[in-house]
């Protein structure tokens, strides 16, 4: 350690004494002092354009477009001087700094007597020449005096040679330092790995959380994680992640009473330890302290939106040395809300309870995507769309899924889909949904030449280059014509990934399948997706229909939606129309097609059939493998 401190006082010392002989010559650089020569020999040049064109002008003869080039051709220059880093050496030298700032404003002044003599002819030109010679006489001096001759042209030559040999000394002597500053790098790092401390919050960090082996049972365990660190290290590197950090460890810090404690687990997660809060229930804690850490954090060109997202597990009555179960349980509790999209979980009997109906229908997707006899099944239903026009001329229909468990009864798509993605098997799910789907319509294409769409929804898992082979084979090979394919997505499964998914899109189109952007509105950035992409029907959410027959604003609202869609060369399906009212409303707005109660509930394919085969409906059809109809009476 004495030779190490020995080598860095040397090559410090050496290293000042370099920089203070160098230190002048840092502001000199021969390629800067040619290049503000050569500025100067243009202001020369260009003041001479310009006295040209006023000459000109005074004797009838210019041409004011080419006077007033010229007159922006100086003034640019007269900035780029005073302004630019390369103009730096021709500003320092001398008062050329005052100089330029008065010719400046001298140009300037003189621009108001231009624009009149251009305006009223031959008669202002001499005022203009009064004003101008006087600058001119000041730019031919200043660019003399400047003027960087065969001597001074030796002096920057042997200035240059100086400094190269400065610098070989100086990258010497950083070479050195470096070699010593990583040396001292990884042993402070080594310390520091070992200290129990953070060093951007200065909370006990993970290594003191391995030291911990008992955590009473009356405090609560909370584990939260700032949910934007990941976009502000893009965004603002590891020094931006370690400011919010440590901004957000503040006001956690806010928020503890004597007892508690708080320690960061890493970058973006925080572990707390709270004892009871008289007279506040837990929900109620929690709330507080989603409203303390939810904030708009200010950077010099942004402003960003932080908050957080909490796992609680509860007190509980048993104090036992081993916690690390109440620890798992809150970071299951965390991992619930993230699914959720909730600002905080806690752990109780409701969540216990969904993680064992998770892990069943789970356990049932399994057997049934395998084939394995099973307590849960699966099943479609089509709801079909309609013209707006005709309720009785179907368009298609779109797929719809059910799930049935035999212990846990009717279990939601939206839970079973997100499972599924969750846990690896979207995309047995989406094989399995093409195969059943081309199974059941392959009657309807095939013997009643039946052309109308059939939508399907895309689960995330379905969108990779393997989409287009899984339609061929399962959904075209399997009896269904390519031009009646319709896959629907959702913003959600689109993910902003606009050029792969549109490249996606591209290549099933040229298939002849179309393309829905579903639920259209329920997101955050709708207007975004359909500029961007590449579909042909836009499904507008029920959430926009409910109560249009009540709302004149309401109405209004979706009228406009629908004429967007017009203009954007899209189809409109208007989802949710549960009534007569809503039905006139909608058509008389413009929309293209219709989906909802009032015209068809969601029904089996049998039954879908059997609509189309009625005397009243009417479809689009080929010809050639309809059926013949009698005539409605």
């Amino acid at each position: 350690m004495l030779f190490l401190f020995l080598v860095v006082v040397v090559l410090l010392g050496t290293s000042v004494y370099t920089y203070i002989q160098d230190r002048k010559l840092q502001s000199v650089s021969l390629d800067a002092l040619r290049m503000a020569s050569w500025n100067l020999v243009q202001l020369g040049n260009e003041a001479g354009d310009l006295d040209l064109q006023i000459g000109l002008m005074s004797k009838g003869a210019g041409d004011p477009d080419e006077l007033m080039l010229r007159y922006d051709i100086l003034w640019s220059r007269y900035d780029y001087l005073l302004n630019s880093k390369e103009s730096a050496p021709t500003r320092q030298h001398g008062d050329n700094k005052a100089q330029l700032d008065t010719l400046f404003a001298d140009l300037k002044a003189l621009e108001p007597a231009i624009l009149a003599a251009v305006n009223s002819g031959l008669s202002q030109w001499d005022a203009v020449m009064r004003g101008w010679e006087p600058q001119k006489t000041q730019i031919r001096n200043l660019v003399t005096d400047n003027f960087v001759g065969d001597e001074t042209s030796r002096l920057m030559s042997n200035v240059q040679a100086s400094r190269n040999r400065l610098a070989n000394l100086r990258l010497l002597t950083l070479i050195s330092l470096m070699a010593v500053f990583v040396y001292f790098v990884l042993a402070l790092f080594f310390v520091r790995r070992q200290s129990r401390t953070d060093p951007v919050t200065g909370l006990p960090n993970n290594n003191y959380l391995r030291t911990v082996r008992q955590v009473s049972g009356e405090k609560t365990i909370i584990i939260c994680e700032i949910r934007q660190l990941q976009l502000v290290r893009s965004d603002f590197g590891d020094h931006g992640a370690n400011e919010l950090s440590s901004l957000y460890a503040s006001k956690l810090l806010k928020e503890l009473m004597p007892g508690d404690e708080l320690i960061h687990i890493s970058q973006s997660e925080f572990l707390m330890f709270l004892q009871p809060r008289a007279e506040q229930t837990l929900e109620q804690t929690a709330s507080q302290l989603v409203e303390a850490t939810t904030f708009d954090w200010h950077q010099p060109n942004s402003v960003l939106h932080i908050s957080a997202v909490f796992g609680i597990d509860p007190p509980c009555q048993e104090v036992s040395g081993d916690w690390s179960t109440r620890y798992q349980q809150a970071h299951r509790a965390l991992a619930q809300a993230h699914i959720e999209d909730q600002a905080f979980y806690i752990n109780g009997e409701d969540l216990r309870r969904r993680i064992a109906e998770d892990a069943q229908i789970h356990a049932g997707l399994i057997k049934f995507l395998n084939r394995e006899p099973g307590s849960l099944s699966l099943h479609l239903v089509y709801q079909p769309i309609v013209s707006a026009v005709d309720q009785n001329f179907i368009t298609g229909a779109e797929v719809l899924l059910r799930c049935r468990h035999d212990d846990l009864g009717f279990i939601p798509p939206n839970r079973v889909v997100n499972l599924c993605e969750r846990l690896g098997l979207g995309l047995s799910l989406g094989r399995w949904l093409f195969r059943e789907v081309a199974r059941e319509t392959r009657y309807i294409y095939q013997h009643l030449g039946f052309r109308g769409h059939i939508s399907i929804n895309l689960n995330p898992a379905m969108l990779t280059h393997k989409l287009a082979d899984d339609v061929k084979e399962l959904l075209i090979d399997g009896g269904i014509p390519p031009s009646t394919i319709c896959m629907e997505i959702t913003e959600d499964n689109a993910a902003l990934e606009f050029g792969s998914i549109n490249q996606l899109i591209e290549r099933l189109k040229a298939m002849g399948i179309t393309f829905a952007l579903d639920d259209f509105g329920t997101g955050h950035s709708s207007l975004e997706y359909l500029r961007e992409l590449k579909v042909d029907r836009l499904k507008i959410d029920r959430c926009f229909v409910d109560g249009i027959e009540t709302s004149d604003d309401k109405a209004r609202f979706l009228g406009s939606i629908i004429a967007m869609a017009d203009q954007a060369y899209m189809k409109s399906v208007i989802e949710g129309v549960e009534n007569q009212e809503q039905w006139l409303l909608v058509r008389e707005m413009g929309g293209s097609l219709i989906q909802g109660y009032f015209a068809h509930k969601p029904m089996p394919m049998d039954d879908y059939t059997s609509l189309l085969l009625d005397l009243g409906t009417d479809y689009p059809r080929d010809i050639r493998l309809s059926p013949q109809r009698a005539p409605v009476d």
